[in-house]
């Protein structure tokens, strides 16, 4: 599946690569890879590409239903990720691998992402 791209007026698709490449990610509060444009409080609705969690602002914590993402919890969402690699099973054919850049540098955010999808390194 091919991303879909955004362009504005007066950027080509060269600058708008280069920004986009360039720009500060931020943690999917599901998988942790780097995938979010924005801090996730800010990000209403994005979807994350890797586990395809739908961003729910409205959410307090993670035992509370999603809306927007069928009723499950970020918990249950976390967990299906887990052992599907996407946060629900009709999902697993859009999810992808993070990206290179998408994988945190710093020791403790891999781990949590490593505890979060049960791999082994």
């Amino acid at each position: 599946m091919t991303e879909k791209q955004t362009f504005y007026p007066g950027e080509n698709q060269d600058q708008a690569s280069e920004q986009r490449s360039t720009a500060e990610k931020f943690p999917c509060p599901c998988c942790g890879y780097n995938t979010f444009p924005a801090p996730p409080k800010d990000a209403v609705a994005y979807i994350c590409p890797v586990c395809f969690w739908e961003n729910d602002v409205f959410i307090s914590g993670e035992d509370q239903p999603s809306d927007e993402n069928r009723g499950i919890t970020l918990k249950q969402a976390r967990e299906a990720f887990r052992r599907l690699g996407a946060v629900r099973k009709d999902l697993i054919q859009y999810a992808r691998k993070p990206l290179p850049d998408e994988i945190p540098e710093r020791p403790e955010d891999q781990n949590l992402v490593l505890r979060r999808r049960n791999l082994s390194r």
